[in-house]
């Protein structure tokens, strides 16, 4: 099947975003659970990567693809930056609400009143619903536990947005007007993020993993540009996996590791299988990926002495549910007033 196809709806990436949102979960949990021996398939199996980080490559790779595959079929940028802002922003402040407003007065250590006077509560809501300078503490939350750190994943989206806005300059600059030289660019910088990591300047080392999340975006920029050529199939998976067994052990080992794994979940979405018999309501993805880590700590918190099973397993079905709720009360109907709008021309 030609990507440009699958791109048309005949796919069932949703599940696979949902999976990557429950990934996190599990790939968080040992930071929750003391008392257990840390252990997680993913860097068993791989070494130089674990289930958490794995899943937020894999949201940053699927990202690059829609966002620049949404910018070359309708290249408004009006509407481009209203439908990012209404994805993103919507269900963060109700996420962010709930836990200024129901999470932090639960499990402070300070005075119901003390807590509310407190600026740092304050500076909590409305720095990270701007998305800078990111704020991770609420005045007495969680103190108690392995971190204070009240909703970690959030780190990831003022990044996001940068990528957003990034695709949006990178189009109509270059991408526009001569699509050879934006994939010559576009290999440019994947080559130097993910094999040379020698030549990067000394304070760009503790940015790594952003500049990776950057270097995800990219590929998934780069395979929208290139979508009519790409067909996806499962000899193109076995010709993929033969080759990132090859590159194993060399610079290439990572590149070639994402870029033969965002193929496979590209081709497994678009199987019978997937969307015949997997396609789950809604979206909740986002919801479980904003709200997953607060209710990790909650979980934590409340039952310390939780073995790591039982708490990714609860984890789960708890963010699972605020995904859905997250889905059909606040992000559907953003999404569809935005879709309104712009069909009566105001989002034009």
């Amino acid at each position: 099947m030609p990507l440009s196809k699958l791109l048309q709806c005949h796919n069932n990436l949703g599940f696979f975003r949902v999976v990557a949102a429950l990934m996190v979960i599990y790939g968080h949990a040992p930071a929750f659970v003391a008392h257990e021996q840390r252990f997680d398939v993913v860097a068993e199996l791989l070494g130089f990567d674990y289930a958490g980080s794995l899943a937020v490559k894999f949201f940053f790779l699927l990202s690059g693809l829609l966002i620049t595959n949404s910018l070359l079929a309708q290249p408004r940028l009006g509407s481009f930056l209203i439908k990012r802002a209404a994805r993103i922003f919507p269900g963060l402040l109700v996420c962010l609400c709930v836990t200024v407003f129901f999470v932090g007065p639960l499990f402070t250590s300070l005075e119901f009143s003390a807590y509310f006077r407190h600026s740092q509560t304050w500076q909590y809501l409305l720095h990270n619903i701007l998305l800078y300078p990111m704020q991770w503490y609420l005045p007495g939350v969680f103190n108690e536990g392995m971190s204070s750190v009240v909703n970690g994943s959030l780190w990831t989206l003022p990044l996001e947005v940068i990528c957003y806005l990034s695709a949006a300059l990178f189009y109509y600059v270059i991408l526009m007007h001569h699509r050879g030289i934006a994939c010559v660019i576009l290999i440019g910088i994947i080559a130097v993020i993910f094999c040379g990591t020698s030549l990067w300047p000394s304070g760009l080392i503790k940015f790594k993993e952003s500049l990776l999340l950057g270097g995800c975006f990219c590929i998934g920029s780069l395979t929208a540009i290139l979508q009519r050529h790409l067909i996806l199939g499962i000899k193109g998976v076995i010709v993929g996996v033969v080759a990132a067994f090859l590159l194993w052990h060399t610079p290439l080992q990572q590149v070639a590791f994402y870029c033969v794994f965002f193929y496979t979940c590209l081709y497994l979405s678009g199987t019978s299988f997937f969307t015949r018999f997997l396609r789950l309501p809604g979206d909740p993805s986002y919801g479980i990926y904003i709200y997953g880590f607060v209710i990790q700590q909650c979980i934590a918190n409340t039952f310390p002495t939780q073995g790591i099973l039982s708490h990714q397993i609860t984890a789960a079905i708890i963010a699972t549910a605020a995904g859905y709720l997250s889905w059909y009360l606040v992000e559907e109907p953003a999404l569809s007033f935005i879709k309104k709008i712009k069909f009566t021309g105001g989002a034009s």
